[in-house]
C-alpha cells in the first residue's frame, strides 16, 4: 500500500473560467452543463445537451485517466469577440532526486522541440525551481467538414506549460512535479 499526501495548490484565476468536473458520468455532466448553461439563450434541445454532456463525460473520464486533477476553460467574450482557454493540472511522477537537475533537465526537453516556437527556461518561485515553456504551434486541424471550408483548418494554439516539482517537506513520500498547462487558440487575446 502507498501512502498518498494531499498536496494544496493555491492559482488565482479570472472569472470567466469554469472548472470541469474531473472524472463525471454522463449524468454528472448533463446536471453540471444544465447548471452553468442557459439552455434557452443557446436555442439548445434536449438531444443538443445530451450530445454536449455525452462529450463532456468522455473528456471528463480521459482527464481522469490522464491523471489531471484540476481542469478549467473559459469561453466568453474578452473586447467583444469570442475568446477560448484551457488550463489544466496534473501531477508526475520524477525519478531525479535532486531539484535543481530535474528542472534543469526538463527545461532543456520542453525547448528541444523548436527552439523558435517554444522558449523555455527556470523560474525560481516561492516554493522553489520550475521549468516553464511558452510558445505557439500548430497543434489541431480542424477537419475540412467541421471547419465549413474545402481543407482542413490548421488552429495554431498558444500555451504555457510549467513543471513545479513538489518539495520534499510538502511531500516526503515520492518526488513528484505538478504539470500546469495553459493554452489557448485566441492568440490576438495571449496577452488578456
Amino acid at each position: 500500500m502507498t501512502d498518498t499526501v494531499d498536496i494544496e495548490v493555491e492559482l488565482e484565476l479570472p472569472p470567466d473560467f469554469r472548472a470541469l468536473t474531473i472524472g463525471a458520468s454522463r449524468d454528472e455532466a448533463r446536471t453540471k452543463l444544465a447548471e452553468q448553461l442557459d439552455v434557452r439563450a443557446l436555442k439548445a434541445s434536449a438531444a443538443a445537451l445530451d450530445a454536449l454532456a455525452n462529450e463532456y463525460a468522455a473528456t471528463s473520464q480521459w482527464l481522469a485517466r490522464s491523471g489531471v486533477f484540476y481542469a478549467a476553460t473559459c469561453l466568453g467574450l474578452l473586447d467583444g469577440e469570442l475568446t477560448l482557454a484551457t488550463l489544466t493540472m496534473a501531477m508526475a511522477p520524477m525519478d531525479c532526486k535532486d531539484l535543481d537537475t530535474a528542472v534543469d533537465g526538463i527545461v532543456e526537453i520542453l525547448g528541444a522541440a523548436d527552439p523558435e516556437e517554444r522558449a523555455a527556461k527556470r523560474y525560481e518561485l516561492p516554493c522553489g525551481p520550475a521549468a516553464v515553456a511558452v510558445g505557439a504551434a500548430v497543434e489541431m486541424v480542424l477537419p475540412a467538414a467541421e471547419a465549413g471550408t474545402e481543407e482542413d483548418f490548421p488552429v495554431q494554439v498558444a500555451s504555457l506549460e510549467a513543471w513545479i516539482p513538489v518539495p520534499a517537506a510538502v511531500d516526503p513520500t515520492q518526488q513528484s512535479a505538478i504539470v500546469l498547462r495553459f493554452s489557448t487558440p485566441s492568440m490576438h487575446h495571449w496577452e488578456a
